[in-house]
């Protein structure tokens, strides 16, 4: 019996998810045909309907139970009961409700099984943060080795495909001055270093870059920071400017009327020269640390929103909350400008760059009071975009459902207009970090490796009431075998592990946390190996999260008789072991017989080793801290007990044999140049060891 898709050839987005429906139903059954409006001769049908209109030619009443992006799947009625209809009021709605088919196909075998069911999207702006690496806020030897990559459109075809069939629809692309890349500024034509024909292929790729999204329903902003221009700019225009290796992205501010007149004519050339780019961003920090919070925002509304207003079309608008709060002034300038299509996307950092700490925002970008003025009161045309940064793993697959949804149904008030999910310190392009020669290494891309991440993210962030069971099969569609089920219970287990850390140990910018490495870094002493959290640390080290209490905290309540309600070290250190446990047991039930399963056990294995690690060196830190007060000799036996194989030490050492047999030494940002693997802190573990013991130098 023949199966007959019926859609509007000419929409792009349509188009991208009824071919991928195609393919799953040709897999099934011998006979697919794609037809256009009117031709329905086949039994079996499949009608997209995008508007009201299309949906009253077929007699399909469309209430408002569907929103914007929002699909519904309806069976036919009477003779049309084998008609599936895909009823949406837009393009990007249909699209969406097609992929739900295709992916219900799959589960299920069949069209007769397609369960009927409404969808709306959860936020209207879900997004992916993606640096770039070139021009890049970071310098690391992990970005230089991005940049063939994230040139080939190959790579971002496979990228922007995993994007829209997890429901992101934003692409944001990051760094410091995008203009040189992308234009040739009519008044300033040498501040563009390239010649003609290397600028052209740099505008072929730009420009079939935003189709390829927009074909996928995905909208794009070029977000970069201030103030900044080219160093052809700074060579032909300004040769008394400061010199290019002084001249990063942190500082006091570099700008003149000439610069403020480049950038004017970048933005506004950008724009009219791009017709595909959805919009920009700006960031009010970086090269700006003089001015004040008025003279910052006067400096983008007379560069940005002028060179805006001069453009030949109107653009959507990112404007990142400035780090030195002064709300009433960036919401003057958002709500009284008048020309910038709604709403304004206000970006906030999310527990500034750790967001894998609390589903509470308990932090903002620079630790500063006051950031609840941008949506106290409820803002008139813009929206709080909550920023998720991941700076805490780059290597473990990561897969945690329930923190997301918490997140979400904590921070999705209605002033809220979305997420973005992404990282300031990996760009997931080309895995640089398995080992090249392992039988598992079935992937290229980083991305990919991650995928059940980035569906986490994305179809929670659409849809927060999408059920484990989706996750599940798709783990199983993915390995060809009935794993699902346990393996996203293993990860759900030990993930736990980044938030646990992020509770306890105090932390504000990038570095200044790594939980997968168990680091805390900072600029001085990123390369010399200082970076591994010790147990001084734990011993000296404020809590992030203020329900739980600190080791030197609770060792002074016990010891004066105080009961608390916030988590204790111990509480959290038996915590961590049973959820290491339970993960552990749950990979005793799942096969080893394909070679990418065996390397996702790992990664849940190497979590449970970290939270043994944690577990055991909180308690040998509450056990140090009791000698320390009491003088106790036995506590400080029990320290080193603890600290010293088969304990702390032991799980260690268990876990570099298990990512060793993967992963290989490489680059990482919070490490400088010093390569990292989880064996490069062995002498760390030792030391602390010794520290408990009395016999450090």
């Amino acid at each position: 019996m023949a199966t007959n898709v019926v859609y509007r050839r000419e929409s792009s987005m349509i188009h991208f998810a009824a071919a991928r429906l195609q393919e799953t139903l040709s897999k099934l059954e011998a006979s697919v045909q794609i037809s256009t409006r009117g031709s329905v001769a086949a039994i079996d049908r499949v009608i997209i309907l995008a508007d009201r209109s299309e949906a009253e030619q077929y007699g399909i009443e469309v209430d408002g139970a569907v929103t914007p992006e929002g699909f519904e799947l309806r069976r036919g009625e009477a003779d049309h009961t084998s008609t599936l209809f895909v009823i949406a009021g837009e393009e990007a709605g249909a699209m969406y409700g097609t992929l739900e088919l295709e992916e219900q196909l799959q589960r299920t075998g069949s069209l007769a099984d397609v369960q009927a069911c409404v969808v709306n999207a959860r936020f209207p702006f879900r997004a992916v943060k993606f640096n770039l690496p070139w021009s890049s806020y970071r310098k690391n030897a992990c970005f230089e080795l991005q940049k063939e990559t994230v040139r080939d459109l190959a790579f971002w075809q496979k990228f922007l495909d995993m994007m829209a069939v997890n429901r992101y629809n934003v692409l944001t692309l990051w760094n410091l001055h995008p203009f040189p890349y992308m234009i040739r500024p009519v008044h300033y034509p040498k501040a563009c270093p390239f010649t003609d024909e290397e600028l052209a292929e740099w505008k072929t790729y730009w420009s079939a870059l935003f189709r390829m999204a927009k074909q996928r329903g995905i909208e794009t902003y070029m977000v970069n920071w201030n103030i900044f221009v080219s160093e052809s700019f700074r060579e032909h225009y300004d040769p008394q400017a400061i010199s290019d290796e002084s001249f990063y992205h942190y500082g006091d501010s570099y700008s003149t009327e000439q610069i403020m007149q480049y950038t004017r004519e970048c933005v506004t050339q950008l724009i009219d020269e791009y017709p595909d780019l959805t919009g920009l961003g700006i960031s009010l920090g970086e090269r700006m640390n003089d001015m004040t919070a008025q003279s910052r925002q006067d400096w983008v509304n007379e560069v940005y929103f002028e060179g805006m207003r001069s453009a030949s079309r109107p653009v959507k608008f990112i404007h990142r909350a400035p780090f030195s709060v002064d709300p009433s002034i960036t919401r003057t300038a958002i709500e009284q400008n008048g020309f910038l299509p709604e709403p304004v996307w206000v970006e906030v950092k999310f527990n500034w760059s750790h967001a894998y700490s609390s589903p509470k925002l308990l932090l903002t970008h620079g630790g500063s009071d006051g950031m609840e003025g941008y949506w106290k009161p409820t803002p008139s045309n813009y929206k709080i975009t909550w920023m998720v940064r991941n700076e805490d793993f780059f290597t473990l697959r990561w897969a945690q459902p329930d923190f997301i949804r918490q997140h979400i149904a904590e921070n999705g008030q209605e002033y809220v207009g979305g997420y973005y999910v992404g990282s300031e310190c990996m760009i997931p392009g080309i895995d640089y970090s398995h080992s090249p020669d392992s039988d598992h290494l079935n992937w290229t891309y980083l991305f990919e490796k991650n995928w059940l991440y980035y569906m986490l993210w994305g179809r929670l962030l659409y849809d927060p009431a999408t059920k484990d069971e989706v996750f599940a099969q798709a783990i199983e569609r993915h390995y060809r075998a009935p794993v699902g089920e346990t393996l996203l219970q293993a990860y759900a287990s030990v993930c736990k592990m980044p938030m646990a850390l992020a509770s306890m140990y105090a932390f504000t910018w990038d570095f200044t946390l790594y939980a997968e490495g168990f680091l805390s870094t900072d600029e001085a002493e990123y390369d010399n190996g200082a970076s591994f959290i010790s147990l001084q640390d734990l011993l000296e080290r404020k809590t992030f999260n203020p329900d739980y209490l600190s080791v030197s905290e609770y060792v002074e309540q016990e010891l004066n008789g105080v009961v608390s309600n916030r988590v204790t070290p111990l509480q959290l250190a038996d915590t961590l072991q049973a959820d290491a446990m339970e993960g552990l047991q749950r990979l005793d039930a799942l096969p080893c017989d394909q070679p990418e399963l065996c390397c996702e056990k790992a990664d849940i294995e190497a979590w449970a080793y970290l939270n043994l690690y944690m577990a055991d060196k909180l308690r040998a830190a509450v056990a140090y801290r009791r000698y320390e007060r009491t003088g106790d000799e036995s506590q400080r036996q029990q320290a080193v007990r603890l600290l010293q194989a088969p304990q702390a030490a032991g799980h260690w050492e268990k876990l570099v044999a298990v990512t060793s047999s993967h992963y290989k030494e490489h680059p990482l940002m919070h490490l400088g140049k010093t390569p990292f693997s989880w064996a490069l802190f062995r002498p760390q573990v030792r030391a602390d060891i010794a520290f408990a013991a009395g016999d450090q130098q």
